[in-house]
């Protein structure tokens, strides 16, 4: 069997074919009425014909017409029945549900379920029995995914037989899908609508918003409020955070009509806030578990604040300072000592500044508004700095980060063996009574093995020719001597020949952790040769930007940055529903932990455990599986723990709501399911009570052949007709005096 369809070749189609004939038949018209003149009969028509036949066969050439001729065969096959089971079924909540109505039609084909295939869809399709669901229709799914069900029933190989499917839906599928790729498959789809005439719901349809906000900064939250089957008028929505009210606002919504409403919100407190948008419910409201909706925020400031502290100008300080200026989002307080005490002994400490070191404004009252401290070859004791030393070392341990760069006062130089700071940098002190404390020379640092994957030690994306991009940088010259590194600390870089006590190579750069901060000692400061003297030597100075922009970055606990890392598929649910997790998970030296035991652990915002599920990871650190979320509607907490270790790898936050997207528009859609069958070739039955006998409905199923198109004007030889016919009138009219 074959259908033949007649189409145009050019862009635009048939409109376009239309326009063009117009526009040449109002030439060819205007032209052929100039021919009146011509008083012989027999040339006045031999050039109006010529004129015509020169119109339509340049017509022609233009729009190409064609014929598409596609050849199918037609088999019969096996029919299948494939039921809603989301949510959206349960509504409304009465008698007369959906699922109820869907119910009593599968119990009607109960006779007919050993010869039928059946199946249900929310979020996925899964084989059914059409008996059992005739005595227990579930409505638990979180989603409608119509679409995706059929697509996956009509494309597998163990459904080649199949010919036509019987939806059995509320047509509540929100997601955008293709019907005419679905056609193409062959198998028709009869669709039975199960839905009330109408439903009486005022709903949050949507909430919109950034999932970052800026400490006291103005954000907006934006919502959708949707009434349908009501009076509308005002309706009033309130935002909270917890139970606070936040803010509080009447929308105007027109009768079976939607309106938005934008809410401005000031985050006050850091970190994860979970705010909900409510409005409140009508005596006659159907719906009522979507009257309110909840969203996460990650509170961070606008801008990374950064105090750096230099004990003396030097190359290493200016081009840090600059660095860390230029950067838009970098919120930079810098103070470096001009002289130093021993420069002019007349002078006080206060004098030995720019301005006078506010150290007790600095250390005592706004430390904690600082994401990072960065003591550059910087020397605390002329300055009275002791009593603020314990103030520093607290502030990192409650999640602060703090960098020490080297140079001559900085480390065992700078004074700090046996102070609270020595407590939290990642490597050991020489003793105060060490003299031979610096170690001059020029040298290359290397890597260490294992640690190409840093993102910090990143200059190409492929580790192994970051190794040979870290060996065309300028060398370094001299570092300040250390004696151990911390046990939980990774050294990054370390001396090609100078040695630790103990023979372990001396380290350049090393991160740490400090109760919940971070830390990052440098024991040189001949950084900034990686920029300009690089630079000279290889046309890019780029390393020491990228460089230092990875290292604050990780300081600052950059999410992109981090070596584990989870994700959810989305980031609200509707209670019961099933959350897709995944993840990667790296060590410190960022290597992936493969093939290890993992546990994901859903808490509450209490802490207590939720849920729990077991995965293993692939040989890329990779994790993959699903949690089965509560009823109970609130924030909560994913948390990937590797079995044998203590605390979690990375965690991940989602909310749980009363509603949840498959609620939050609580209108059936019948016109889906009715275009659906017209794209497929089935039939839609508008009421549950109009379906026939399964045994009657076609299953005959088409299968393309193929498509053959027959374009006769598409050569070269009918654009030398238009050409000769051109040519021919031309000669005439110069033969017989016209123009």
């Amino acid at each position: 069997m074959s259908d033949t369809v007649f189409t145009f070749g050019v862009p635009g189609g048939a409109w376009v074919a239309i326009a063009l004939a117009v526009a040449l038949g109002g030439f060819v018209g205007w032209s052929v009425l100039q021919l009146r003149e011509e008083t012989r009969p027999l040339r006045r028509r031999v050039l109006m014909g010529l004129r015509v036949l020169t119109g339509l066969l340049a017509w022609v050439v233009a729009v190409q017409p064609r014929t598409l001729t596609e050849r199918f065969e037609e088999r019969e096959g096996r029919l299948a029945v494939l039921v809603d089971v989301s949510r959206s079924m349960s509504l409304p909540h009465s008698e007369e549900s959906r699922r109820t109505r869907a119910q009593a039609l599968l119990a009607e084909w109960r006779e007919d379920a050993p010869s039928v295939a059946a199946f249900t869809f929310g979020e996925r399709l899964e084989p059914a029995d059409l008996t059992r669901l005739s005595e227990a229709l579930p409505a638990e799914a979180d989603q409608s995914r119509l679409g995706a069900a059929l697509f996956s029933l009509v494309s597998g190989e163990e459904h080649e037989d199949l010919g036509a499917v019987v939806v059995i839906s509320d047509g509540a599928d929100r997601t955008d899908f293709d019907m005419q790729s679905l056609a193409h498959r062959g198998v028709q789809v009869h669709t039975i609508a199960v839905a009330e005439p109408s439903l009486r719901d005022d709903s949050i349809a949507e909430v919109e918003a950034d999932p970052v906000g800026f400490l006291r900064r103005s954000a907006r939250v934006r919502v959708l409020i949707r009434s349908t089957g009501g009076p509308g008028g005002p309706i009033p929505v309130t935002l909270r955070r917890d139970e606070e009210v936040v803010h509080e606002v009447a929308v105007e919504v027109p009768a079976d009509g939607e309106a938005y409403v934008e809410i401005p919100f000031v985050p006050t407190r850091m970190g994860r806030s979970v705010y909900r948008v409510s409005i409140p419910r009508a005596t006659d409201d159907a719906v009522p578990e979507n009257n309110e909706r909840a969203f996460l925020v990650r509170v961070v400031r606008d801008k990374l604040r950064v105090l750096l502290v230099a004990g003396q100008p030097s190359w290493e300080q200016r081009f840090l300072r600059e660095f860390l200026k230029r950067d838009p989002s970098t919120d930079l307080i810098s103070f470096f000592i001009l002289r130093n005490t021993t420069d002019l002994t007349m002078a006080g400490p206060d004098e030995l500044a720019l301005i006078p070191f506010p150290t007790d404004e600095l250390f005592n009252e706004h430390l904690g508004s600082f994401d990072l401290v960065v003591f550059q070859n910087f020397e605390y004791g002329p300055y009275q700095m002791a009593s603020y030393l314990p103030r520093i070392r607290d502030y990192v341990m409650r999640g602060g980060s703090f960098a020490m760069l080297g140079g001559p006062l900085s480390f065992h130089s700078g004074g700090y063996a046996d102070t609270p700071i020595s407590e939290i940098l990642p490597v050991g002190l020489p003793a105060r009574s060490a003299t031979d404390t610096v170690a001059d020379g020029a040298f290359s640092p290397r890597i260490v093995d294992g640690m190409e994957r840093h993102p910090l030690l990143a200059l190409l994306p492929d580790a192994s020719q970051n190794v040979g991009a870290w060996a065309q940088l300028a060398e370094l010259h001299g570092i300040n001597r250390v004696t151990s590194v911390n046990a939980t600390s990774s050294v990054l870089l370390e001396h090609p020949t100078e040695s630790m006590p103990g023979g372990a190579a001396h380290p350049v750069l090393v991160l740490g952790r400090a109760g919940e901060g971070r830390t990052l000692a440098l024991t040189t400061d001949t950084t900034w040769r990686w920029g300009i003297t690089t630079g000279g030597l290889t046309g890019d100075a780029s390393a020491y930007e990228r460089f230092w922009d990875r290292a604050v970055r990780w300081l600052s606990r950059d999410p992109v940055l981090e070596p584990a890392r989870l994700t959810t598929d989305r980031e609200r649910y509707g209670p019961g529903a099933r959350a897709n997790i995944e993840g990667v998970l790296r060590d410190e030296r960022y290597a992936p932990h493969a093939g290890a035991s993992v546990e994901l652990v859903l808490l509450d915002t209490a802490g207590a455990e939720v849920a729990r599920a077991r995965a293993r990871t692939d040989g890329q650190g990779e994790v993959s599986s699903t949690l089965a979320l509560p009823s109970r509607p609130g924030a909560y907490r994913v948390e990937a723990r590797l079995s044998g270790r203590d605390g979690a790898s990375a965690e991940e936050w989602l909310v749980v709501e009363a509603g949840g997207d498959e609620l939050a528009d609580a209108r059936a859609n019948p016109s889906l399911l009715e275009s659906l069958s017209d794209a497929t070739g089935g039939t839609h039955f508008s009421e549950p009570s109009d379906a026939p006998d399964l045994a009657s409905l076609s299953t005959t199923r088409r299968r393309s052949l193929g498509v053959r198109q027959n374009a006769p004007l598409s050569t070269g030889w009918a654009f030398v007709a238009v050409l000769a016919a051109f040519v021919a009138e031309w000669m005439l009219r110069r033969r017989w005096g016209r123009r």
